[in-house]
């Protein structure tokens, strides 16, 4: 039951967040440099220049390891139906959390540098992981209709 299509769905969001995690979702051109945000190094300067931020970045840390791990998860809960689809409505509620804590990070850091501010098209990742995962959940939802028109019988 692993090679069931909900499976590539989560799949495909896994990838996604994971690629969230590691490219820069926002960036920041200032006169002397150029700030760029990313889950996994936070705020990078280049060239490094002497700003400070006092953002801890752990929260949206912590939220795109969750929301990298829950699809794992929901695959290999293939044999309990109802909880992939309690997981899927997890992750479907993190990957917007995650959204959110992204964009609080970017208003929190382009507040407090002087610059042209821009949102990447990795920024819209959790957005499209959100749509695979539920995608997956509509899946899961079929497979238990299916399964109880086939007990019927």
């Amino acid at each position: 039951m692993i090679q069931r299509v909900q499976s590539l769905y989560w799949f495909l969001a896994t990838v996604l967040l994971a690629v969230f995690y590691f490219a820069s979702f926002a960036y920041i051109k200032t006169a002397d440099a150029s700030l760029n945000l990313s889950v996994w190094n936070g705020v990078t300067v280049d060239p490094a220049g002497s700003y400070e931020f006092a953002i801890a970045f752990w929260p949206l840390h912590v939220a795109a390891i969750l929301a990298v791990l829950l699809p794992v998860v929901t695959i290999f809960c293939f044999k309990r139906r109802a909880l992939q689809l309690r997981l899927s409505g997890a992750a479907i509620v993190l990957d917007f959390g995650l959204l959110g804590l992204a964009y609080f990070y970017y208003h929190a850091v382009a507040g407090q540098v002087e610059g042209l501010a821009s949102l990447s098209v990795v920024y819209l990742l959790p957005l499209i992981a959100a749509i695979l995962t539920v995608l997956g959940f509509l899946g899961v939802k079929k497979d238990i209709a299916l399964l109880r028109s086939l007990s019927r019988l």
